[in-house]
């Protein structure tokens, strides 16, 4: 146990500088009226990549210059919100990034590491804590919404959209696998499955799919075997557009309203790496 306390505190540490020194929005992403004006956006994303996390950080800051009440919802574990709650109004330090990746989902093994417990959305979560010291009167809600299956998922979401107080609508963005985002019916592994975009396609929500170039991730490439790979880029990515976002559905991507891209993509390994069994 030691051991492994000494090692999260090298690891730790090596964390400090990268989070301490990024500017807590990032890049600015440009963002049509539409998006704007949506009560709900559905972001699908690549697991395990570096970029993705750090387009979400542009993406809901420069939401909350616009708008009130910006509520990012992440594909994490329900139960870990006492955690992301306190990780947020904490300083940052050490030990409040100790806290967080003490817990069973940031510290699983590395079979069980399947990206959306990385160190780029880790420094995701930094940057929404540096954004709501910083401004306070638009601050970003995070919210943990995996919760099992697809349906509790969508009544968590659901949730948060009806929860906007009077005169302060909210703007949920959801960071979500791809397949959860799709608003249409069925998949090639079952052609019944409803995922989360389908359940929730009565509140109209605008649903975008990342898209890169060739590079890598770090993802469960076999059930016992997660680790960064090579993953081939979207086919048509405007590598020359990273951190672009257009309103054109995809083509072979049903379900899907428009695209984020995201450049080259490089992986994000775990922001804990847990003991090799």
């Amino acid at each position: 146990m030691r051991i492994c306390q000494g090692l999260l505190a090298l690891m730790l540490a090596g964390l400090g500088p990268s989070l301490a020194q990024a500017a807590p929005c990032g890049r600015e992403v440009v963002l049509p009226a539409s998006l704007v004006a949506s009560p709900l956006v559905l972001l699908g994303e690549l697991h395990g990549t570096a970029q993705i996390p750090e387009f979400v950080q542009g993406y809901v800051c420069s939401l909350a210059r616009v708008v009130d009440h910006v509520v990012l919802a992440l594909e994490i574990p329900a139960d870990e919100q006492p955690l992301l709650d306190a990780f947020l109004a904490s300083e940052g330090r050490a030990a409040d990034r100790r806290a967080l990746l003490d817990s069973p989902f940031w510290s699983r093994p590395l079979q069980r590491q399947d990206g959306r417990s990385s160190r780029a959305m880790l420094a995701l979560l930094d940057a929404v804590r540096q954004h709501n010291q910083d401004r306070p009167a638009r601050a970003i809600t995070v919210a943990a919404i995996a919760d099992g299956d697809e349906l509790r998922m969508s009544q968590n979401v659901r949730t948060l959209v009806s929860g906007a107080g009077a005169g302060r609508p909210r703007h949920v963005v959801v960071v979500i696998g791809e397949l959860h985002a799709a608003k249409h019916k069925g998949h090639s592994f079952d052609p019944g499955f409803e995922s989360l975009g389908y359940l929730l396609r009565d509140l109209a929500p605008v649903a975008l799919r990342a898209e890169f170039g060739q590079g890598s991730a770090w993802a469960c490439r076999r059930k016992d075997r997660c680790e960064a790979g090579a993953v081939g880029g979207t086919r048509g990515a405007p590598l020359d557009r990273p951190f672009s976002i257009s309103l054109m559905p995809p083509e072979r991507k049903p379900g899907f309203d428009g695209r984020y891209d995201v450049g080259v993509v490089e992986a994000s390994e775990p922001a804990f790496l847990g003991p090799i069994p």
